[in-house]
């Protein structure tokens, strides 16, 4: 079987969002839409071919011509006025996420996370506004009708067959049109499928990886018999998120909690400060609780794409040597010299940022985690094998190095007390006994070492006798992200509609609060004003999220204990003689009873 035969055996069907505006896409469609600009040393761009000049062939001659220089394609050069824009969306083609709402779905430090993080769009270059509207009009009227490609690769590595689909989109919408951390002109995504070969010598998928975002390691794949995974025949399913374009294998709204650059370093020392602060904490909530929050709605209500689906793939081979992957190495779309890089376009699907392969193109096993999975279902049992071999012949050297330990040490023991009868001979007495103090230690690591070993024998030995215990299809995955079903399906709809409305007005609440700290010091009611702001917002966050009972208990633990500590600071003479006088009669207890064990 050839790549394309075997591309087209697995090709995936990817089942997008009704509301999305961007599917897959040819890229030499949206190469000709596009302009070619270069970067020049003052900071200025130089256009060198105008949209409709260009296709596949001539960009990579041009970037081979040109490959000291930073090259940039701009697909959207005039974004669409206000005016125009209201128009696209009063013609019924702005995208509306039924029932989305992130918001609702996180607490109020991520809320405020999140108003920190927009302010920063005011400062960094971004996609223009109406510039998503402009593009989707180009995408509609010159780019979808050249159909839904993959562009797919095929490699072999270390015993596994490795089929690379990947998937071009115009744009990235995530922040327009679905609240999310970014737009940029271009989008590449991908799903990697790990195959290797059955008893009888066919190649069947063993695990599927899902691209999703910058992501990599073990938490990307899914084992093939894993129950959560779909498959149309040997066609795995795969849910692309709106506007994001980013991989789930489930139909669900994900919550995704972000550190943006800008923040990283302020969010990463305030959790090392509340784990100094609250050790008993369980980390992985303190991770999940802090960040920015976004949703990723994979809800496959949309258009299916593959086999079964509504529309057909058109299998476009790739690899090392193609030239536009090989000899392009600048950015498909706007380069809006974002410093933190979410606002500008990617490069194609072989290059970095910075001209380097992708880990994903020249490392598509470690980027899932996979370097250390054998291909071989039976190679675990094996390895116990060579394993319990390796252990063997270390307890047999430990016994070695054991009887030649101490057979030392009884002639050093012998050496210490001879040296020890003249007085001359003191010094080497001492270093004689030094010696034999670390032979000492030594002998104890290899016995502690043997003990190990042992124990670890046995465990192989029950395993080879027994076998192994089948491994769930999940074992591999140290967390997972949150999944979310839309808003109503696990709460009342009138709590629900309570919540999305109050986590909208909460966060510029808070800030209201932020201001009259900073202003109001200057009226009678400073703290009255203060305290009833908090109280109101912990309030209603606690009663939008079912939590009220749970809000009043610890408001009046927190009353009342503050009265106490009040009290006791206002009277410390009394406080402080009661508490002497506490320890008094506890002390005269101990005291009693000590007497009565004695006698």
């Amino acid at each position: 079987m050839d790549d394309l035969d075997l591309l087209c055996r697995f090709e995936p069907v990817l089942r997008f969002n009704r509301v999305e505006l961007f599917l897959p896409s040819d890229t030499d469609a949206y190469v000709r839409a596009c302009s070619l600009w270069q970067r020049e040393a003052d900071g200025g761009d130089v256009k060198l071919a105008n949209a409709g000049e260009l296709d596949l062939d001539l960009l990579a001659r041009i970037a081979r011509e040109r490959h000291a220089d930073t090259l940039h394609l701009l697909y959207v050069e005039t974004p669409l006025t206000r005016r125009q824009f209201h128009e696209w969306k009063a013609s019924g083609h702005g995208p509306r996420m039924p029932g989305g709402n992130r918001f609702s779905q996180v607490g109020i430090t991520s809320r405020v996370f999140d108003a920190l993080f927009r302010l920063t769009l005011l400062f960094r270059g971004r996609v223009p506004r109406g510039a998503v509207a402009a593009g989707e009009i180009t995408y509609r009227e010159q780019i979808a009708d050249a159909g839904t490609p993959y562009y797919g690769r095929v490699m072999h590595e270390a015993g596994w067959t490795i089929l690379q689909y990947w998937f071009f989109y115009p744009m990235n919408d995530w922040r327009s049109s679905f609240h999310g951390i970014n737009d940029h002109e271009a989008d590449w995504e991908n799903i990697i499928l790990y195959l290797s070969p059955d008893g009888d010598g066919d190649l069947v998928p063993r695990w599927v990886a899902f691209s999703s975002h910058d992501a990599e390691g073990d938490g990307l794949r899914r084992r093939a018999d894993d129950p959560s995974l779909e498959w149309v025949g040997e066609h795995v399913v795969a849910y692309p998120g709106a506007g994001s374009h980013s991989h789930s294998p489930a139909p669900v709204d994900e919550t995704v909690q972000v550190d943006p650059p800008i923040l990283r370093g302020f969010i990463r020392s305030l959790r090392q400060i509340f784990r100094a602060i609250t050790p008993w904490h369980d980390a992985s909530s303190l991770e999940a609780g802090l960040g920015v929050p976004f949703v990723d709605y994979h809800r496959g209500d949309g258009v299916a794409i593959g086999p079964g689906g509504d529309r057909g793939w058109r299998p476009v081979i790739i690899d090392d040597a193609t030239p536009w992957v090989r000899d392009f190495t600048g950015r498909w779309g706007r380069d809006s010299r974002d410093p933190f890089g979410g606002e500008s376009a990617p490069t194609g699907p072989k290059h970095e940022r910075d001209g380097i392969d992708r880990v994903r193109w020249e490392d598509p096993l470690g980027w899932a985690g996979l370097q250390k999975v054998s291909p071989e279902p039976g190679a675990a049992a094996a390895a116990i094998v060579v394993r319990r071999e390796a252990v063997e012949a270390r307890m047999r050297d430990i016994d070695t190095e054991m009887q030649e330990e101490r057979e030392q040490a009884r002639r050093e023991s012998a050496e210490v007390r001879a040296l020890a009868a003249d007085a001359s001979t003191q010094h080497l007495r001492d270093e004689r006994a030094r010696d034999l103090g670390a032979r000492d230690d030594a002998m104890r690591d290899l016995r502690a070492e043997r003990r190990r070993l042992t124990a670890e024998r046995d465990a192989l030995d029950m395993a080879m006798r027994d076998g192994l215990d089948p491994e769930p299809p999940r074992a591999h995955l140290s967390a997972r992200a949150a999944e979310a079903a839309p808003d109503g399906d696990d709460a009342p709809k009138v709590r629900s509609r309570v919540l999305r409305v109050w986590a909208a007005i909460s966060t510029p609440l808070i800030i209201a609060i932020v201001v009259w700290l900073l202003v109001g010091n200057d009226t009678g009611y400073y703290w009255v004003g203060a305290a009833v702001g908090v109280l109101v917002v912990v309030g209603f966050e606690s009663l939008a999220r079912g939590r009220l009972l749970a809000f009043v208990g610890w408001a009046i633990i927190a009353v009342v204990g503050t009265t106490i500590v009040i009290g006791m600071v206002r009277e410390w003479r009394l406080t402080l003689a009661v508490l002497l006088l506490v320890g008094a009669v506890v002390l005269l207890a101990q005291n009693l009873r000590e007497l009565r064990s004695d006698g």
